[in-house]
């Protein structure tokens, strides 16, 4: 059952090893790096790869991901579906069940220490808050073996180092994806479940018959107890004009007009504007309730720290 706006009737929307005795030295240099989180070891000097090559060979990447623990896996695909994440994003996303929180962050920069020496991952130039405010301001993303490994599609990866807008707008977007996964800890919240870019994405026709692309940053639906609500989230850090907002607006409007969402899931979401300040929400929903186009009950507004209590608030 999924809710719905009244008077419009708009819905709302482990490792894996060997016997010891055919065991090869090297892979069992391998295990003994790769085993532990607490206690990190260095690679054996076969398998570290060299500060000067620029690409992982693919027999030793092959072997590395072969006795690489799930929780690893869990901290790339992390790291790959946003692109970019600080150490304290990949400890709220991964190491949430080691008691205290000093465990849970000193895990966590053991398991990154590692995934750095092999090359699967590597730091920002950016860094979030200064040099002083410690390992938890580094910038992680992948790096292109750790890409090779996530996309498996055999090609060359590179990665770039981000321009402060961009790098801002993905590390906020982390932000509001754990926001959301905070509220299954609230007692009539069943599940969670967010779609970042790509996936959040949804393609629809145009009146001339093209193809096109509604792109929200995050798709979140909220499973309760008795129903589901649905949410596109768009953030907004102040870089966009207030036109460009007011046509993402219309490009919600469109996708909604096509019927796509409510043949499939029953409903439509509905579309959270979180900004970095609460003047700029006030000036878009302003001007949405000026435009005859758009539709004001499809939308609702939101700052980093009211973004959790929209989520959560009883709607109609």
């Amino acid at each position: 059952m999924t809710r719905y706006i009244p008077g419009r009737g708009l819905p709302l929307a482990l490792p894996l090893g060997t016997e010891p005795d055919r065991t090869s030295s090297l892979v069992r240099a391998e295990f003994r790096a790769l085993r532990g989180t607490n206690t990190p070891a260095t690679l054996s000097p076969e398998l570290t790869p060299s500060k000067r090559r620029r690409r992982v060979d693919a027999d030793v990447l092959a072997r590395i991901a072969e006795l690489m623990p799930e929780r690893d896996w869990e901290v790339l695909r992390r790291i790959s579906e946003h692109r970019y994440l600080t150490t304290h994003h990949i400890q709220s996303f991964v190491f949430t069940t080691l008691g205290t929180p000093e465990s849970a962050a000193r895990t966590t920069r053991h398991v990154l220490q590692r995934l750095a020496r092999n090359a699967l991952i590597r730091v920002t130039q950016q860094r979030v808050g200064g040099s002083r405010a410690g390992s938890a301001a580094k910038v992680w993303q992948l790096a292109p073996a750790g890409a090779r490994l996530i996309q498996d599609d055999g090609a060359t990866k590179r990665t770039h180092e981000p321009s402060l807008r961009f790098l801002k707008h993905c590390l906020a977007i982390a932000d509001v994806h754990l926001g959301a996964l905070d509220l299954e800890k609230i007692s009539n919240v069943t599940k969670v479940h967010v779609e970042t870019e790509p996936t959040s994405w949804r393609r629809y026709t145009g009146p001339g018959g093209e193809p096109r692309w509604l792109q929200p940053d995050l798709a979140v639906i909220i499973h309760l107890t008795d129903f589901s609500d649905r949410w596109f989230i768009e953030v907004d850090l102040g870089t966009e004009s207030l036109p460009t907002l007011l046509k993402k607006c219309g490009q919600y409007e469109a996708y909604r007009a096509s019927g796509i969402e409510q043949e499939t899931h029953g409903a439509f979401p509905l579309v959270l504007w979180m900004f970095s300040r609460s003047d700029r929400a006030e000036k878009l929903k302003a001007a949405i309730l000026r435009s005859p186009r758009l539709t004001p009950e499809l939308y609702r507004f939101a700052t980093a720290d009211t973004v959790q209590a929209v989520l959560r608030e009883p709607l109609p």
